[in-house]
């Protein structure tokens, strides 16, 4: 049955997406790296995830003509990623977002090298 949440309809669907996941307030990669320029981290992003990934199920999509959000379960846990020819935004729990932080710095520094 379709809900009549606001954010569960365009244009703030996602917030809907993030509510029903437990992901409202969560941390944002952009915020943890502030640093990092949006193409660096959308240009890192798909590595890292890969380097971490152990499980993964896609929970929720929202597909359009140019790119849309989705929920994954990354290793038992959450993630929201945002992606269209826009912006790139991804929100995760805490311990999540620290193996995310953890392998985009790594990968960085191995390019340093």
């Amino acid at each position: 049955m379709p809900s009549d949440a606001p954010e569960d309809h365009f244009p703030l669907y996602p917030l809907g997406m993030l509510r029903r996941h437990g992901l409202v307030g969560a941390q944002d990669l952009a915020q943890r790296l502030p640093d990092w320029s949006e193409q660096q981290l959308r240009d890192a992003f798909w590595r890292a995830y890969a380097s971490i990934r152990e499980t993964e199920t896609e929970l929720e999509r929202s597909v359009g003509i140019d790119g849309g959000e989705k929920i994954m379960q990354l290793n038992g846990q959450p993630i929201f990623v945002s992606e269209d020819c826009w912006n790139f935004e991804v929100v995760a729990g805490a311990e999540l977002m620290d193996r995310l932080v953890a392998a985009l710095e790594q990968q960085r520094a191995a390019q340093a090298d």
